[in-house]
């Protein structure tokens, strides 16, 4: 019997930021998406995105997962602006679990979720939520951006960008936690990268971004008011900040610009604090150069100082080596990302409820 549904939460767990407009559920950040199970030989979506306004390399992908398979079992480019997109199918029915998130990053091609169509007995279901939930903030190191590229062989396409093993999705796991990823390339705390001698606050940077559920996607569709994040949707266990990579072309050691960052960092974790009161935090930045660490330490510093709040932690990653792999346009490779990985892992294990609850399976 072929049946149709939404993808709200009666029928799907939804996994990260996402925002539902006239019955579309929009899923544009790294990871996130939708899971559901279900009884039935097939699955399709129907899928939406602003294809056409992007260029080929802009285009956005999404993967799909089949029964808590670690690697997609396909991802899939969404080359027309409308169409469905087979997720699953087999001769005999089953039962099978379903994971549809996306591969692209919210910078570019959107991805709204109109329709989820299965040949089967019964409803679809959604999943249940794991245990632990972690929220990663971030910039384009989170987003994979050009992990799976070559430096100064390979222009950034989305082709090659891959959140879902880059280091925030790969301690998830570890974890066996859900997650959210609000990241965006090339944000900052007070200035997007830029290669002027002025700070780039043209784009969003993550004190704005962090406040909506979507801002990107109320911006686009012109809307007169953007949607506020709900912050109870997602309750973290854990926050890990990784920004300042992009701040630092603007910072230039100079130590007045440094000192506006060590500002806008402390009201960064006050503001991100006051959304998650029960969060341990920790603060991460390094793989791609080391030059505000001292200014997220003393920022972190100040913060629990005044605050009183001992759940604020740091740890720096080693800049990545050009032995393990350069991405594309100077990201980390898969072998940087997993290295990262490893470290977080270890100091999520010092500070945090998570330590002893990994994944069964890891």
């Amino acid at each position: 019997m072929k049946m149709s549904f939404k993808a709200n939460e009666n029928n799907v767990k939804i996994l990260g930021r996402t925002e539902v407009i006239n019955d579309i559920r929009y899923i544009n950040y790294s990871c996130s998406g939708i899971e559901f199970e279900f009884e039935g030989t097939s699955a399709s979506v129907v899928l939406c995105t602003d294809k056409s306004k992007w260029d080929e390399n802009l285009k956005a992908w999404i993967a799909v997962f089949i029964d808590d398979e670690d690697v997609p079992r396909n991802r899939i480019p969404l080359d027309k602006d409308e169409d469905i997109y087979k997720l699953y199918e087999s001769n005999i029915s089953q039962k099978v679990k379903i994971k549809l998130i996306k591969m692209s990053e919210a910078a570019f091609a959107k991805v709204g979720i109109k329709e989820i169509i299965i040949e089967g007995e019964n409803k679809i279901i959604h999943s249940s939520r794991k245990k632990h939930r972690i929220e990663f903030i971030g910039d384009s190191i989170t987003c994979g951006y050009g992990i799976e590229g070559i430096c100064n062989v390979d222009i950034f396409n989305t082709a090659q960008e891959n959140p879902w093993e880059a280091y925030a999705a790969k301690t998830a796991r570890y974890f066996n936690a859900d997650f959210n990823c609000v990241s965006w390339s090339g944000i900052g705390i007070i200035s997007s990268w830029t290669d002027q001698d002025e700070p780039n606050t043209n784009e969003w940077l993550m004190p704005i971004l962090y406040r909506y559920t979507d801002g990107a996607l109320d911006k686009s569709l012109e809307k007169p008011e953007y949607e506020i994040w709900d912050n109870h949707k997602f309750e973290p266990d854990l926050i890990v900040i990784n920004l300042g990579t992009n701040d630092s072309s603007y910072t230039k050691n100079i130590d007045e610009r440094i000192e506006q960052f060590v500002d806008g960092y402390y009201k960064l974790l006050k503001q991100v604090r006051s959304c998650n009161l029960n969060s341990e935090i920790i603060c991460v930045l390094g793989v791609m150069g080391q030059e505000l660490c001292p200014a997220v330490e003393r920022a972190v510093n100040n913060f629990k100082r005044s605050a009183n709040d001992e759940h604020v932690h740091t740890m720096f990653f080693e800049v990545q080596s050009e032995s393990d792999g350069i991405g594309c346009d100077f990201h980390p490779s898969l072998i940087t990302h997993d290295k990262m990985s490893k470290k977080l892992i270890n100091k999520i294990k010092e500070v945090s409820i998570l330590g002893d609850k990994v994944s069964p399976n890891l």
